[in-house]
């Protein structure tokens, strides 16, 4: 990669954390409902912080950042107290229903990369059709990560972004437990 590619990824990294930063905002607004046009099917597409969530911000010294595991880090309000005080989302395990599968896999803000990715029940028992099956289950996960960050790419750089700003600082302010 070039040196003016490696920067510019560099400069666009707070878009992960933001996309991140988002995805859990929505998937609390919303039950972890996702419409999102463009993706196949009229299966219901379901998102949800899992078990792990990791939150930082930059300073001249470094990152400070903060990892909740166990149970619903998204929902604990440690989580959101580090949010409140200015950090973003820099990893998340992330739960994804689409129709009836179900992944699980780790997303990192700053380069949008998978890892430790859990994918649904493979049915074939033929060793080869099981390798293509998780082939195209692994395909299906990035289409489904893709759709989303297109999602958030078009409000965030469109008119809507000035409203779902305002709901995110909202709802960052209040205090979990809290409704509206």
């Amino acid at each position: 990669m070039s040196e003016d590619r490696v920067q510019l990824v560099a400069e666009k990294a707070f878009l992960g954390t933001e996309f991140l930063t988002w995805l859990w905002w929505r998937s609390a607004r919303d039950q972890g409902r996702f419409e999102i046009e463009g993706l196949e099917g009229d299966a219901p597409l379901f998102v949800r912080v899992d078990d792990r969530l990791a939150l930082e911000t930059w300073v001249s010294e470094g990152a400070q950042a903060d990892a909740f595991r166990g149970g619903t880090p998204a929902e604990s309000p440690e989580a959101h107290t580090a949010l409140r005080l200015g950090k973003k989302a820099s990893e998340a395990r992330l739960r994804i229903e689409w129709g009836d599968r179900e992944w699980v896999c780790s997303l990192k803000g700053r380069t949008l990369d998978l890892a430790s990715i859990k994918l649904p029940a493979q049915l074939q028992k033929v060793e080869d059709d099981r390798f293509y099956e998780r082939m195209e289950l692994i395909e299906d996960l990035d289409v489904v990560v893709t759709s989303l960050y297109r999602e958030f790419l078009r409000i965030r750089l469109g008119e809507e972004w000035g409203g779902e700003l305002d709901e995110i600082r909202t709802w960052v302010a209040r205090p979990l437990g809290l409704e509206e």
